[in-house]
């Protein structure tokens, strides 16, 4: 059966299918549980800790208290842009819909990719390329590059399965880069590829403002690198375009805005926001300049500007693939400073610094590849593409089913799993919950996460980033529960205190009650 008309989206749709499958294979072989636990633990890293704001943007719960006496609370505030597929699908399939949503983002990663080097490299190629950077972060775990410094970050930041980022943040930005390749293989200004400009744009600074950030500086360095110094006249003459663009992006944007406007500002406190006066605006500044003279860095930055004008002078028929990609790296080196500068405010600056390095990687990665069809002329005949991605997908199995393997046979991992199925039977089959007046104590965030999800209405303590209560009720919270529960003041004190784990102090449950 033809799903598609083009025979190489469907040979992608089938690989997605074979990358997909596997997790919940092995998931559903080993465990017999209810799928709001599967999907729980299933989650890549704290993943799961997104699922509550999927269940109130699916159902426009923005100020739930999980209180029955507090009402009438601010807004909780979501990153819209990045949930908003999530929250469709899990109003439509439920639990399922977040499952299908993995499929899907693994389907539109191989198409982006496939399409961009679609445009310089053989239809063969660019489907066996857009695999492998698709499995880059297992290839990492396998050559045990992820014990290097930095490389660890492109097993997290680059692409993996993590909602909402970099699942779906991370496609809006690969979509960015394939419109800049559709654009400099055609042309700029036209309405329909503003309007498409616009809503990206829109999308990315609702869900991950940081790629926001590096989007708009790479606009307009690609703006320069195509006009140079007709730039000025070529946005006059189409401004029509521009405000196109900014008018779908102001449209975009305004369901997250408005979220904003009216959400708690204790809840923005406690996920790490903070002023941007003059004063640290100039410690942050000073930072990352004195980082950017550093031989490390600079070594790097003269790399990259060596690879790019040997690109330009000598490899002719990619050139212009290998420009597009330093445009997005050196959007990322810029971004951190031009966003100190203008921002009133600011979060956690280190998904900058994750950036430049993953799209540094990126990019010698592009020129390797650009550089390697210029001078090898290699061309993937259909046999070697179809045994390429054999041995990519196989090397995908066997390192998930060997990182599954040693989860599944952890004993202390098992018999958690098994044990919160359990108690979720039992709170399935207990009507109490339900009852107006009854409310679940629970210090496991895992469990107030499947709470949420199974619509028990009310927490008598929750997780400081998913309800929109003030710190003073959170504390108010826990005094009270503590009562109850006839703790003391040592088990308090020992409730708050810090242990040095790994390279920091560090307490959880700080962590799950006030967060940053």
């Amino acid at each position: 059966m033809v799903l598609f008309r083009n025979k190489n989206i469907n040979k992608l749709l089938i690989i997605s299918i074979f990358l997909f499958s596997i997790k919940w294979i092995l998931s559903f072989y080993y465990f017999d549980e209810h799928l709001s636990v599967r999907i729980i633990f299933e989650s890549v890293a704290d993943g799961h800790y997104w699922y509550p704001y999927i269940k109130y943007l699916a159902f426009f719960e923005f100020n739930n208290s999980f209180d029955p006496h507090i009402n009438n609370l601010k807004s909780i505030p979501i990153p819209v842009g990045s949930l908003i597929f999530h929250a469709i699908f899990f109003k439509i399939f439920n639990f399922a819909g977040i499952i299908i949503m993995e499929f899907i983002g693994i389907f539109i990663f191989l198409i982006i990719f496939y399409k961009i080097f679609s445009y310089f490299l053989s239809e063969n190629e660019s489907i066996v390329l857009s695999l492998f950077f698709f499995i880059i972060p297992t290839l990492i775990i396998i050559t045990n590059l992820g014990s290097f410094p930095y490389f660890n970050l492109l097993q997290i930041d680059f692409f993996s399965l993590r909602v909402h980022r970099p699942l779906v943040s991370s496609l809006y930005l690969f979509l960015f880069v394939y419109l800049l390749v559709f654009m400099d293989n055609t042309i700029i200004f036209e309405k329909k590829r503003l309007a498409v400009l616009g809503l990206i744009l829109g999308l990315s600074f609702s869900s991950f403002y940081y790629f926001f950030i590096i989007e708009f500086l790479a606009f307009l360095f690609f703006l320069i690198y195509k006009f140079k110094l007709k730039i000025t006249n070529e946005l006059f003459s189409n401004y029509k375009y521009i405000l196109i663009s900014i008018l779908v992006f102001l449209i975009t944007i305004s369901p997250f805005i408005i979220n904003l406007i009216f959400h708690e500002n204790d809840v923005t406190e406690r996920a790490g926001l903070f002023a941007l006066d003059i004063e640290k605006k100039s410690k942050l500044i000073n930072y990352y300049f004195s980082q950017y003279i550093k031989i490390k860095f600079l070594f790097i930055l003269f790399l990259s500007i060596l690879c790019i004008y040997f690109a330009n002078k000598r490899i002719a028929s990619y050139f212009k693939l290998v420009n597009i990609f330093f445009i997005i790296f050196l959007s990322t080196i810029i971004a951190p400073v031009f966003f100190i500068l203008i921002s009133p405010k600011s979060g956690l600056l280190y998904h900058f610094n994750n950036a430049i390095f993953v799209w540094a990687f990126i990019f010698f990665m592009v020129f390797l590849i650009a550089l390697i069809k210029q001078y090898l002329k290699l061309n993937l005949k259909l046999f070697l593409t179809n045994a390429l991605i054999f041995l990519l997908i196989s090397i995908y199995y066997l390192n998930f089913f060997y990182e599954k393997k040693k989860d599944f046979n952890n004993q202390v991992y098992k018999v958690r799993r098994i044990e919160f199925q359990k108690v979720t039977e039992n709170l399935n089959n207990s009507k109490n919950i339900f009852i107006n007046d009854r409310s679940l104590l629970t210090f496991d965030d895992d469990l107030m996460i499947w709470a949420i999800l199974n619509k028990i209405g009310y927490l008598s303590l929750t997780n400081a980033m998913w309800v929109p209560k003030t710190n003073d009720m959170i504390e108010n919270d826990l005094i009270k529960n503590f009562k109850f529960l006839n703790l003391d003041e040592k088990d308090f004190l020992d409730f708050f205190k810090n242990e040095k784990r790994g390279w920091r102090y560090y307490n959880p449950n700080v962590a799950t009650f006030f967060y940053y």
